[in-house]
């Protein structure tokens, strides 16, 4: 295995940086993003994240609720003081 120290990561990125600040290798990079997008194992990837996603999101949205009860428990509270 190749080790890549700090420095080659580095020129390696400008590199990159520099390749596709072209036009033409900016519309090859698209074409290419397209074409992996479509496969089967790329689309289950990411249907699997957007359901991660979700579910941490309600997870979140619980505790929100209940202070959300709690705010308007209280503020029904004042209002009737």
């Amino acid at each position: 295995m190749a080790y890549r120290t700090e420095q080659d990561k580095i020129n390696r990125k400008e590199a990159n940086q520099r390749y596709y600040r072209l036009e033409e290798n900016k519309q090859q990079k698209r074409d290419y993003m397209k074409e992996y997008q479509r496969r089967n194992y790329v689309k289950a990837k990411a249907r699997e994240r957007y359901i991660q996603k979700k579910i941490e999101d309600a997870q979140l949205d619980i505790p929100n609720e209940e202070l959300h009860a709690d705010n308007t428990e209280r503020f029904t509270d004042y209002a009737q003081r």
